[in-house]
């Protein structure tokens, strides 16, 4: 049997200039990091699939990560077509069971790549 906790998401989407702050709550399984009092571990594949099945869902071609240390922690591509991939991958959550995660535009980033090259 699988206990399922509530996991409160701070999305914060970057695709538009002025930025977008979300909250929304999620029922998934967490994991303690020793004993949870420094956090637990959740799988990105059931935040996902929890987050994209309510309300709150990202819409839109977007990649999305959450900030392990320094290191962007992609976990979630959509394409404008809505199609999404996702793999299993520890995401880290806080001893609060909260987890922030980012959202930016696809666009925006392979736009980077581009000039970085030149």
């Amino acid at each position: 049997m699988r206990v399922c906790r509530v996991l409160t998401l701070l999305i914060e989407d970057k695709r538009n200039g002025d930025g977008e702050s979300m909250l929304t709550e999620v029922r998934v399984p967490l994991r303690p990091m020793d004993g949870g009092e420094v956090g637990f571990w959740v799988d990105a594949q059931e935040v996902t699939e929890e987050l994209q099945k309510g309300p709150s869902r990202i819409d839109g071609s977007a990649k999305v990560y959450t900030l392990r240390g320094k290191y962007k922690q992609y976990f979630l591509r959509i394409s404008a077509d809505g199609e999404q991939v996702c793999q299993s991958a520890n995401l880290k959550v806080a001893p609060d069971r909260t987890l922030e995660i980012c959202v930016e535009d696809v666009r925006v980033s392979h736009q980077r790549r581009l000039e970085i090259r030149d």
